[in-house]
């Protein structure tokens, strides 16, 4: 819609995507599910929950041998997806039938939305080539009853400020909102709420940044809650009125929409966990600041457990401690598209010279191998300081890189189709030893005994400063979906 279009424009582009679309229709419905990499439920379709479906294929007549058939109409009660319109062509001309979720919808809604979508319909027929942000959905009465109802509500407002002296309002940060914490002793994370049901949570991060930066920097996390955002662009938003430059260019997630910075979480099987990690460190440059918001929590699990890295590092075995100061760590990922993500989409080009020169400047050792695969090394840190508050922490992605960590079955899978060199994914210390199972089990331990989890709620926003606090996933059961925005990028030379 971009650009503001003519109707017919816009016709003309729908008629090429559908018909590009028919162009594919034999691909397997279980397969574009499955490239896309959508949570499949059973309580909703995977791909998309409004339809418009236009009934306009000739009914074949049936003629059976010594029976008479006939249509039979019947009454179907159950809602497959959120919103339906069906159009059919009749003798008498097109007829609609809507089919909705009645847990979202009132009937009165439906039939509102009916007499827009008829007078939408109208304007269209009488002025084909309107621009699409000239196109009324209402009638000429519903437009002079809301134009009443705004002078009623004009007038009454004047007359209420009429009654209102003046005095003086002091409007600082605490007055609001409110902090706490989700449990009495915790430190982490701090918990901001609105004072009231009015508080603009964009404003309010636009005009407290230093504020926020602050208490981020003495706990670690922050959760958001009780503001009523519903919308990735609303949480787009709150990110950019901390930090206005977000991260766009990141290869591992998926992106939420076109355009925008922001991403869907992680996509992996619901029923695992991802382990402790802080983003990006196994890589040149990471986000000093991540942020996730709950647009829709599971049914049941799907929290986001953190952890205090700067307790890790303090209650961690001296001796483990300084064997991964010296050492640093070597991650050895072999790109297996189907397996992971694939080096096209993770480097965003198709160039494999592109490719090549990045790795170069990032200090990434490259090998190519057969099928167009890519293998890669990079020495990163396992431990580093704080450049901020100076404070020690331990900053790896060990648990998410390391074959140890996973299932034991999934384990002897993946050994019985690859070799150790050719894994998609593992970790050793720098000097390219092996990380030892006793202390791969003692670093897993350390992060359950330390972490913090709390359920989801839709609208919270948790914001991590990421090399202060590791974040995890635990699994869950129906549908969830976290997004995520990244920002304040630097890398080991900044430290």
């Amino acid at each position: 819609l971009g650009g503001n279009p003519t109707f017919q424009s816009l016709l003309r582009q729908v008629r090429e995507t559908t018909l590009g679309a028919f162009a594919h229709q034999d691909l397997p419905f279980a397969k574009l599910v499955d490239a896309l990499r959508l949570q499949r439920s059973m309580d909703h379709a995977p791909l998309a929950q409004v339809l418009f479906v236009l009934q306009n294929a000739p009914v074949a007549s049936v003629e059976l041998a010594d029976l008479t058939v006939q249509p039979v109409d019947f009454d179907n009660h159950t809602a497959r997806f959120e919103l339906v319109l069906f159009m059919t062509e009749t003798d008498q001309g097109l007829v609609g039938l809507w089919n909705y979720n009645s847990d979202l919808f009132e009937a009165t809604t439906i039939e509102r939305m009916t007499r827009q979508f008829t007078t939408l319909l109208k304007g269209i027929v009488e002025q084909p080539d309107i621009r699409l942000n000239q196109i009324s959905l209402l009638s000429e009465s519903e437009k002079r009853q809301q134009a009443m109802q705004h002078k009623e509500r004009k007038q009454s407002k004047m007359k209420s400020f009429a009654d209102i002296k003046p005095k003086t309002v002091s409007l600082v940060q605490d007055q609001l909102v409110k902090t706490g914490y989700l449990q009495p002793g915790a430190t982490m994370p701090l918990v901001v709420e609105p004072n009231s049901g009015d508080v603009d949570l964009i404003e309010w991060a636009r005009n407290n940044r230093d504020y926020i930066e602050k208490e981020l920097l003495k706990h670690g996390a922050l959760l958001f809650r009780g503001f009523g955002l519903t919308s990735a662009d609303q949480f787009e938003q709150f990110a950019q009125a901390i930090t206005p430059q977000l991260f766009g260019e990141y290869g591992d997630l998926p992106r939420e929409g076109v355009g925008g910075n922001v991403y869907t979480s992680t996509p992996y099987p619901p029923d695992k966990m991802i382990l402790y990690h802080n983003e990006s460190s196994h890589v040149k440059q990471w986000p000093m600041k991540q942020w996730f918001f709950c647009v829709q929590p599971s049914q049941e699990g799907g929290e986001t457990p953190i952890v205090d890295c700067r307790k890790i590092y303090q209650e961690l075995d001296p001796e483990i401690r300084e064997r991964f100061a010296q050492k640093g760590l070597r991650y050895m990922r072999n790109y297996t598209d189907g397996l992971d993500v694939s080096w096209e989409r993770f480097f965003q080009t198709s160039d494999r010279a592109a490719v090549e020169e990045y790795c170069r400047q990032a200090g990434i050792d490259f090998e190519w191998k057969a099928d167009n695969n890519l293998r890669t090394s990079e020495h990163r840190l396992a431990v580093a300081k704080h450049p901020k508050t100076g404070e020690m922490v331990f900053f790896n992605q060990i648990q998410v890189h390391h074959v140890g960590y996973l299932d034991q079955e999934v384990q002897d899978s993946l050994y019985a189709l690859y070799s150790e060199e050719n894994l998609p994914r593992n970790v050793y210390y720098g000097d390219g030893t092996p990380i030892e199972q006793a202390v791969i089990d003692e670093i897993l331990a350390l992060y359950n005994r330390l972490s913090v989890s709390f359920p989801w709620q839709a609208g919270d926003i948790i914001m991590l400063d990421n090399m202060l606090v590791a974040h995890a996933r635990n699994p869950y059961v129906g549908p969830r979906k976290i997004v995520v925005a990244m920002g304040e990028m630097i890398g080991e030379a900044d430290l």
